[in-house]
């Protein structure tokens, strides 16, 4: 059901030749563009003109890498951006059942006249402007029954309504992975960031043991200086006095 809404939202805007594009995008990421050209047995240049008006609308994202092996030019690597594809075509029902709704709405409580002769329908004020004569034919207007109409358009309506609860539907889903994706790509973030902190954490603390090591190593050595001096100055008081 989501490729058919995808399809039917590339056809919309890029035309029907751009279908195929959705089979090799949807449910992938980062497609060299090449790639697509391929399959769709079409130009580079065709390929990223279609490409670069479904990213107008932000139906497709890109990433850039440099290829050393094309004399450095950068080489385009696509993603369907299936939420944002998903939500257009929502936008798009929801303008188009607006419309049906409110013409039902008009047909159901306001009259209508036309001319037998001539397929043309006057509203009920430029029927009475004309004295209910076609301009056209000259023959007498005749109101107009919009019941067959009018079970047509609930017919419309309710489909469409249909569609748009399926279309919430994905939408919801796809909104759903998004943020389970999104809450599992900050929890593994979050990890790194704390085991870059524990192994900060430790290295200090080794950084520190060996800081204290050193301190007390000299502190050890300038003892043992001291007491050395201090018996070397007992020893030279002890020859004073025996000389004197």
């Amino acid at each position: 059901m989501q490729e058919k809404f995808l399809k039917e939202v590339v056809r919309e805007i890029v035309g029907a030749e751009a279908e195929k594009i959705v089979d090799l995008l949807n449910g992938k990421k980062n497609i060299n563009e090449f790639l697509i050209a391929k399959k769709l047995n079409l130009t580079i240049n065709q390929t990223r003109n279609i490409l670069y008006k479904l990213g107008d609308v932000g139906l497709v994202s890109f990433i850039r890498k440099k290829d050393s092996k094309k004399g450095g030019w950068y080489t385009y690597f696509w993603t369907l951006n299936t939420g944002k594809a998903i939500d257009l075509l929502k936008s798009k029902i929801l303008k188009n059942l607006e419309d049906l709704e409110r013409e039902f709405e008009r047909r159901k409580k306001d009259r209508f006249y036309y001319s037998p002769d001539v397929d043309i329908e006057y509203t009920e004020e430029q029927a009475l402007e004309n004295n209910f004569i076609d301009p056209e034919s000259g023959s007498v207007l005749e109101l107009k029954d919009h019941t067959e109409m009018l079970k047509e358009s609930e017919k419309e309506i309710f489909a469409l309504k249909e569609v748009l609860t399926k279309v919430e539907k994905e939408l919801s889903e796809i909104e759903e992975k998004e943020e389970k994706s999104k809450h599992r790509r900050l929890k593994a973030e979050e990890k790194k960031k704390k085991e870059e902190r524990e192994k900060r954490r430790k290295k200090l603390a080794r950084e520190r043991a060996k800081l204290g090591k050193g301190k007390k190593k000299n502190k050890k050595t300038k003892l043992k200086k001291s007491f050395k001096k201090k018996k070397k100055v007992k020893k030279s008081r002890k020859k004073t006095k025996k000389r004197k």
